[in-house]
Parts: C-alpha cells; structure tokens; sequence
C-alpha cells in the first residue's frame, strides 16, 4: 500500500531475488557491497557506546576507552568520480534515509501511505490471519513527535483513546459486549511520519457488528477534537488536568522505579542517546521539564484534526472477514499480493452510508450512540505519599542497599480461624513499594470429591479458568487507573486454589487489593457479555493451540501431558469448556467460597509497617468470612492441593512419538527429561544430606554441560538453530489419598536437552543427542579440577547474586511459603528461607566424584529415568515404527490416549528414595516436568492443559 518511492517501503531483510547467489559473480558483487557498507555506515562518529555494571564509573571507563579510543574511520570516498560502481550505490542509497541522529534537524513529514496512492480514503484493508482472531485496527499517518518526546500529542492521544475506564470508547463498547481489548499508540514512529493506530480485539458479536465499533472510535475523535477547540478557547481545563496528571506519575516512575537487566537497559540507553543526545538520554519521554503551561495545545488540535476518514486506513483481520471480502461481490475490491512475502489482501471502498454515518453527515444518525463518552475522570490511584515507612532504621533511608542480606518474613499471625499472615519491612531497596498475595489452598478449584476423596474434574478446572478469565476482563474498568498509577493486580485459579496478587506504590496497594477481593467475593462480575467474550477466547486458544505453534511447543505438551497434568488433553479441554453454560460459573464460583477446606495465607511486604499489614489482615479475612458465612479460613484437616507429579522407575524410558499438526511447521523437535531419583533438596531441616548433594551435583553438571553440548550440537554439527540444555525443577504435592499422612510439597531435579531442527530427523536428533552425552562423562572425566572450579565459582556467585526487585523478592517468599509452611505448621524455623546460600556452599564442596555419581545415577542407560518427546515437522514426517523397543522402553506413537493411560500407571513422586518401585506390566514411567527455557513452553505449564493464557499456571521454580 505504501509509496514504493520511500525509504520506509523498502525491503530491509534480503531474499534470493535481491541478493542472488546462483552466480560466483553475484556472490561477489554481494561482498563488495556489504565491505563497502560496512565502509560507509560502521564508522566511530556513528557509534554509540554503552556499557552498564556494579562498577565504578571509572573502572567502566577504565575497561571501554583503550578499546574503542583508537578506532579509526575506514575510507569511503567523498566525491562521485574517485567512487567504484559498487560504492556509488552505497552511496545512493544512503541518501534516502532520513535524518536520524539527535544533532540533525526534524526531517519534513512525508508518509509512506497517502489517500491519492489508493484513490482516496479511507480504504479497507482486510487480511487472513495465520492464528485466529478478530482485529480491527484504525490507522492514521500523523508528522513525527520523535523531536518531541515530553511534548508528543501522540502520547496524549495514546492515554485518551486507549483508556479502559468508566465512560471511554473502552467501557461502552465492552459492555456492549463487542470487544475484548483495546489499545491506541503509534503503530511505527519514524523521523517523516508516525502510524497511529487504534487497534481492537472483537468477540464474536464485535465481528458482525464491527461498524458500530468504528462508529464509536470516530465518533471519539471527533469529541476530542472539540475538547481541543474548547480548550483553546479557555473553555475547559479537562485536558490540562489530564496532562498534569501524566506529568506527575511520569515523574514518580523516573524518580521511584529501580534499573531493569543491564541487558534491557544497554540496549534501550544506545538508541535514546541517538535519537535524543546524551544529556536527554535517561529523561526523554519522563516530562520532567513540563508543568501545565506546556501543554501540546496547538499540536493537539493539529492532529486530532487528522483522525477522521478521509486520512483513515481501516484493517480487518479475521477468517470471518476474509470469506467476505472471497464472497463479495464489490467492484471496488482489489486482490493484491505484497511483493516480498508474498501475503494476500484485499483493497475495496465502503458503502456511502458508512461513510455518512461515521463522518457524523447531518441527519445521518450513529449505528452506536457514543454521546455518553467523556475525558477520563481524576485518576484516585496516584499516591498521595511517597514517604519511607517510619518503622525503617535511617540508615535504610538513605539509598538501596541491594548487597545486604535478606532478612525472612515475620509470621505475625498464625490464627487457627484466619490463617497466617507473613510480613517484610524492606530494608534494601529504598522504594515506596510493596507488594501484597493472598493464597488460599482450595481444591475445589479443579477437583471435586468422589467417595470422600478428592478428585481432579475437568468441568470445574474448566470453570474456574472461565471464572478466573471472567474477572479480570470484568474488573479491566475498575482497575485500569491503577495500572496507569504504577499498581499491577492478577488473581488467578490454580490447581492450588485461589491466588491474588497486587503490586506497586505502597501509598494505595492496599485499597487496590481490597477492592479486587471485595468484587471477587460478589458474584455480580459475572455477566452473560463477560462470559461470551472469555469463552470466546478460551475456545479460539484451544482450536488453534495445534495449528499455531512450533513443534517444540507441542513436545513439551505431550511431555507434560504424560508427566504432570491430570487432564485429558486439548481435546478434553475443549469439550469440557464448549460444554460450559453461564449458570455453570455462578455454581462453580459458589462452590469455591462455601467449601470448608481451605487454608489461607497473606504476604505483605516492601514498604508497609506491621500495622499496616495487620490492617489489611484484618478487613481482608473480615471480608471472607462475611462471605463465607463465618466459615474457618484455615482448616488444617484438610488435603492441600497442587501439582503431583508421576514417578519413573529407574532404567524406565519412554518416548513419545507425534506428526506435528501445525501444517505450516518444517522443523522437528526433540525434548528429552531426566529424571533425577532422589528427591531435590527442599531446605536444611527439610531434605537429607543425600538430597543436599544431589541437588548441587546436578545443578553444577548441567552448568558445565551447556556450553560443550552447544558448541558440538548446534555449531559442530549445525543440528537446528535451537540448541540448549539446562537444569530444570519440577514440584508434587502429596496426593489426595494420602492425605491423612500431612501436606508435604516434593521438588524434583531434572535435566532437559532441547533441539529444534529443520536439517536432521527427530529419531536422528535423540541418535545425536545420546552419542554426546555418552562421550561427556569422558569429558568430565579429564576436566582439570580448576575448570570444575571454575564452573562451581561461576554458579555459587550466579546463586548468591543478590535481588534486585521487590517482587522478585515476594515471589521468592511467596513460594516457599505455599510448598512448606504448612508442613513445618508452628516449627517456623525450619522454613528454608536461605536455600540459596545453603547450595551455593555445596557446590562449592563437590569433587568430581559427587558429579561423575550424579551424572550416573540420572543420565547413564543403566540408571536412567527419562522421557523423550519427539515432534515430526513436515520436512521429516513420521514414519511407521519399523524395530523393537529396546528393553525398558515404551513408545507411544501419535495416541494422546495411550499417554493418559500410561499416566494413571504411574505413582506419584514421593520423597522417600529408598521406595521407589520397580515397573509394573510396563516400566512405570515419567515424573519430570519443567518449564521449558524455550519460549513456546510458557503455554503448557499449567495444571490444567492448554489455560495458561488465562493466568492459570502452575508455578515452577529452579531456585
């Protein structure tokens, strides 16, 4: 669609047909080109330097400028005659690019996209989409703001149209039941022009209706418009108190937030210092020179002026609007193939009726009335105090004190009616933050009883992902203030119970986690609209959960299919939520509350005293048990439930055999999981010397194996362009039959060999893959002592490395409390608060012998437990099984039944080694799980196969 003529429309990747390869003279030429690049573009004048540390500044600067002071410019020639064939097209070339660095002036505003290349707007623009969804997305080519960064009209435009509070575009056309989010910003930001956009997702009703949303957008832009005019005229002050609202909490976010990764912030830091220079670098976009007499008045009116259709590109994305626009017979429609992907889409105009009705026509009335819609109301979320609380030391006051230790949580009440409530007063960070959960163990919320005992039960796992999904799209309105103050909230239903979470400045958590519990505790968030919109979405994720993801995603899967999950598979998912009626979430909600086994615990921590955390104690349980009709809130009689994990005997394999069913997927995939046999350390009062040991050998094996494995698999023999290892945990809670002998939570070590490859069979793979584990035991072997030193030291200080964010500190907490408090009850002091130090000094203690005993106790044939899950892609499909099984191993090949009935094979993982069982019938087999460090595996964590995209997911930790 974009002018072909603009710098920004060119194809900035390379494929054959621009970089031709056939000819040697081609490869050449390819050569010459990118030295002469590398010439003209890869100078020191170009180049910015950043480098982010615990050091001083002049050690810093101690180790960059010997290094970078001397470089030199490589010579290009300046003028036209003195230039090869090769550097003139280099040279040409650059002249198309616009003025980037900060020193350069504004470039002049020249979009890409303009109406008179589609003969006039707005156009329709309507895609296929490879996942599934429903989008609608309204774009408007506005000037650049990048010169402008505390003053971009853009980022106010940003904060109005994309806002989700009471009375926005937002709120009315979610409770019109027509949309599931909404957000607005600039699309692409370049130095000629920026993209802005209002982009959609639409229910189901929201797609046949999807006028009316355009309807309400425009007609938005419009009002605010007018609000500019008025402004002008000294008519309102609305948009000043607005845009000092977003002056204040910018400047609470630059003065009271902590660094991020040096990873994030490097990178981040060089493209500011480009764009904006080195004094603006760290401020840009913070507006802290800004008060309410800066206020972009005339740019606001400039481009809110620019929002309507005649300057409007309206995209749908959607199978729904792709068979339209397929059926259509409009003869204004244009199929078109982009030139470089080679993607579909159609162009067509709209109907003189829409037009007239979005352009507001006189007599022409709205498909939606939006005349209801107003500015967003004073944000009550923005701390009143940024104050330290007056219970910390001075010497806390002063700065971070990250290096300091970490002192555990107090249990402050440990009540046998209410539960126990923990509490941290922060004394390392220096911030105004806190961080506040409540958890409350609660097996109805995937398990229902049957002859007295607890039993997993697809229909409520089901319904409690819908009620959980329910609520959070319910409260969005509510809460969307408090995002934009700095707070954060989740509350998610877990295979162990319910879980509430807030986070954020500590002047007003406490209100914000009041609030959630308080509406959760109501049944009144749930409504037909909020229940067809997240049943939409739930059952959109689960059809397409195959079709769209890598084949690794899908060995992960059927792994934990085997190992950890209690469901049936994505097709039981799927069953069990289309099954799912509006009166089912009333009764499952209803079912949550009233069960009398539950056990509740709270954590407060950061910025808040004792008094504090005992208020909020108080009105929160006063709160459940109002709700709960007096109902005890911590039944120790009771089973607590979580994820149980299955055991492998040892010499037991099993590999898991499956044709990818993503169409579109070449590569094959290989997971294999080890399994360790003895239970992984828990905590010193908690695990044998026995666990302690093993803990640490493997950790620090899997530490000194990644980078030998790597460099053979993935660089040596080129296998795929996913290669990794890692140390892996996985978690068991005691099973609902043994519940009479205590809650006790079992982590178990794990080892995991990923590969994703395109070149080399799955079957291959696991040939490859065993070949090099078989010889490394060879390599550990004749490893110097100083190199396993070396690795030891290397992993101890990784281990003791201290936090560096409050909630990273609360999830640490927060873990061991729900795995171990209730099983050390009053004994308190054997919480094992100090894991971390306790194993960093065992690793440091191990001799290679702990390690070559490890590694054959887990990893060698004649011990081993494992499971491998391989994946067939397209370009190496799977094959009929043509040889026998070796001894002790089971394949399961493309039968999700198969793996469900080995799985009720299988024991649970208890914590008691010297019982593990010998197979039955067939090898007993798998007990691992673990999140995968791949990206696709964040999807299958949950207990409760395919919901994680509805915050239901199991919790898994390595630390």
């Amino acid at each position: 669609m974009g002018d072909q003529n603009v710098y920004w429309t060119k194809f900035t990747t390379g494929c054959s047909s621009t970089l031709p390869t056939e000819k040697e003279a081609d490869l050449e030429k390819i050569r010459d080109a990118l030295l002469a690049f590398h010439r003209k573009h890869y100078r020191p004048e170009n180049l910015v330097v950043v480098v982010a540390g615990p050091q001083q500044l002049d050690e810093l600067e101690s180790w960059v400028v010997p290094r970078f002071g001397p470089m030199e410019a490589k010579a290009f020639p300046v003028n036209d005659n003195e230039m090869t064939e090769i550097e003139r097209m280099i040279a040409t070339a650059a002249t198309d690019a616009p003025p980037f660095a900060a020193k350069d002036p504004p470039a002049p505003f020249n979009p890409p996209f303009r109406p008179e290349l589609q003969s006039g707007w707005p156009v329709l623009l309507t895609v296929k989409p490879v996942r599934s969804m429903r989008r609608l997305v309204l774009m408007f080519p506005l000037p650049s703001v990048r010169k402008i960064p505390d003053q971009s009209p853009t980022a106010v435009l940003s904060h109005l149209l994309g806002h989700e509070g009471p009375k926005s575009p937002f709120a009315l056309l979610q409770n019109e039941g027509l949309i599931t989010s909404l957000s607005a910003g600039n699309r692409f930001g370049e130095p000629t022009f920026s993209l802005f956009q209002v982009d959609i997702s639409l229910t189901e009703k929201g797609e046949k209706r999807w006028k009316d949303v355009v309807d309400v957008i425009l007609q938005y832009c419009r009002f605010l418009h007018l609000e500019g005019l008025a402004a002008k005229n000294g008519k309102s002050s609305e948009l000043s108190r607005i845009w000092e609202e977003k002056i204040a909490l910018n400047r609470i976010f630059f003065d009271e937030t902590s660094p991020g990764s040096v990873y994030g912030l490097c990178p981040s830091l060089a493209q500011s210092i480009m764009s904006h220079g080195t004094a603006a670098s760290m401020s840009a976009g913070y507006m802290l020179q800004e008060d309410a007499s800066t206020f972009p008045l005339s740019d606001f009116e400039k481009f809110t002026s620019s929002l309507v259709l005649s300057n409007c590109i309206i995209e749908r994305s959607s199978e729904a609007a792709w068979a339209e626009m397929e059926e259509s017979s409009d003869p204004s429609k244009q199929l078109k193939t982009e030139q470089w992907y080679e993607v579909e889409y159609f162009l067509s105009d709209f109907e003189k009726k829409d037009l007239d009705c979005w352009s507001g026509a006189d007599g022409s009335a709205p498909y939606l009335d939006a005349s209801s819609l107003t500015l967003p109301e004073p944000n009550r979320y923005i701390p009143r105090s940024l104050e330290l609380c007056a219970d910390l030391p001075e010497d806390a006051k002063v700065g971070p004190r990250i290096d300091k230790e970490i002192d555990p949580p107090n249990l402050l009440v440990n009540d046998p009616i209410l539960g126990r409530l923990w509490h941290r007063l922060d004394d390392r960070y220096a911030l105004p933050k806190a961080h506040l959960s409540i958890g409350i163990a609660n097996a109805e919320s995937e398990n229902s009883k049957v002859h007295g005992v607890w039993t997993y039960d697809p229909k409520k796992s089901a319904a409690s992902s819908l009620l959980a999904s329910i609520f959070n799209q319910a409260l969005a309105q509510e809460t969307y203030d408090a995002e934009l103050a700095g707070l954060s909230w989740s509350l998610s239903l877990t295979s162990s119970g319910i879980s509430l979470d807030c986070s954020g400045f500590s002047d007003r958590l406490s209100d914000l986690g009041l609030t959630v519990l308080k509406e959760f505790l109501k049944s009144s968030f749930i409504t037909e609209a909020h229940f067809d919109g997240a049943k939409d979405r739930v059952l959109r994720s689960l059809r397409t959960f195959f079709e769209s993801r890598r084949a690794d995603s899908h060995a992960v899967y059927y792994r934990n299919l085997l190992l950890d999950s209690s469901s049936a598979g994505i097709e039981a998912s799927l069953k069990a939520t289309e099954a799912l009626t509006l009166e089912d979430i009333f009764e499952q909600h209803k079912s949550l509350l009233a069960n009398s086994e539950i056990y509740l615990d709270c954590l407060m921590c950061g910025n808040v005293s004792e008094k504090e955390a005992r208020d909020f104690f108080e009105q929160s349980t006063r709160l459940l048990l109002d709700a709960r009709e007096g109902k005890s809130l911590a039944n120790t009689d009771m089973w607590f439930p979580g994820p149980t994990e299955k055991r492998l005997a040892p010499l037991d394999e099993v590999d898991l055999k499956f044709q990818s069913r993503n169409p579109h997927e070449e590569n094959g995939a290989l997971i294999i999981t080890y399994q360790s046999p003895i239970p992984a350390f828990r905590g010193e009062r908690l695990s044998s010397p026995e666990s302690l040991e093993s803990s640490a050998s493997l950790r620090l094996l899997c530490h000194i194996l990644k980078e030998p494995l790597f460099n053979e698999l993935r660089t040596k023999q080129t296998l795929g362009y996913i290669v990794s290892s890692y140390y892996d945990m996985a978690l068991s809670m005691r099973p609902a039959e043994l519940k009479h002998l205590g809650p006790q939570c079992v982590p178990i070590d794990l080892i995991t060999i990923a590969v994703l490859s395109r070149k080399v069979d799955p079957l291959q793979l696991k040939v490859r893959a065993d070949e090099f584990l078989d010889k490394f035991r060879s390599i550990l072997l004749t490893m110097p002592d100083s190199e396993i030193n070396s690795h030891a030291t290397a992993l101890s200080t990784k281990l003791l490395k201290p936090i560096q964010k409050l909630e990273t500190e609360a999830s640490t907490n927060l873990s061991k409390i729900r795995r171990y408090a209730s099983e050390v009850g009053s004994a308190v002091g054997d919480m094992p608060w100090s894991n971390a130090k306790v194993m960093a000094a065992q690793i440091q203690k191990l001799r290679r012998q702990d390690l070559l005993n490890a590694w054959d106790r887990t990893v060698l044939p004649a011990h081993r437990s494992r499971v491998v899950s391989m994946v067939h892609g397209s370009s190496f499909p799977l094959q009929a099984e043509t040889t026998k099984p070796k001894p002790h191993t089971k394949i399961i090949s493309n039968s999700v039944a198969d793996i469900i009935s080995m799985r009720k094979s299988l024991s649970p993982y208890d914590n008691n080694p010297s019982e593990r069982r010998s197979s039955i019938g067939f090898p007993r087999f798998i007990q691992n799980r673990s999140v995968m460090a791949l990206a696709a595996a964040s999807f299958v964590g949950a207990g409760y196969i395919g919901w994680s995209l509805i915050a239901k997911t199991k919790k898994r930790s390595s630390s």
